[in-house]
């Protein structure tokens, strides 16, 4: 899920989050399809969206523990930590690609 996504979710409850991934795996259906055809480009699409689906479990299952026991701050909660693990892993994408453009900019200048 990216980053935006992600966010979102600071805003639903676990229903929203299950209609959420109940819409996932519906739209997944047809990729699927094409999976089971052999169609290579599907594989990436299908498993990427069973991450996302399991993402999402995963953070329903930890905010109904978290409704439950309410000592548990956010900060804590798989949510938080999967928004800091996208943003982190964006800062590094954009570190990664910043050094390419440089090596790029001196080939073209030297």
């Amino acid at each position: 899920m990216n980053l935006k996504e992600l966010e979102e979710l600071k805003n639903f409850n676990e229903l929203d989050m299950l209609l959420k991934l109940i819409k996932k795996a519906d739209e997944i259906k047809k990729r699927t399809e094409d999976l089971i055809l052999d169609v290579k480009a599907a594989r990436v699409d299908v498993r990427k969206a069973m991450n996302d689906i399991k993402l999402l479990s995963d953070i329903i299952r930890d905010e109904i523990q978290r409704r439950t026991n309410q000592d548990i701050p956010f900060e804590e909660s798989k949510l938080f930590k999967s928004i800091e693990a996208e943003k982190q892993r964006l800062e590094k994408e954009e570190i990664r690609i910043r050094k390419i453009e440089a090596k790029r900019a001196e080939r073209h200048n030297g």
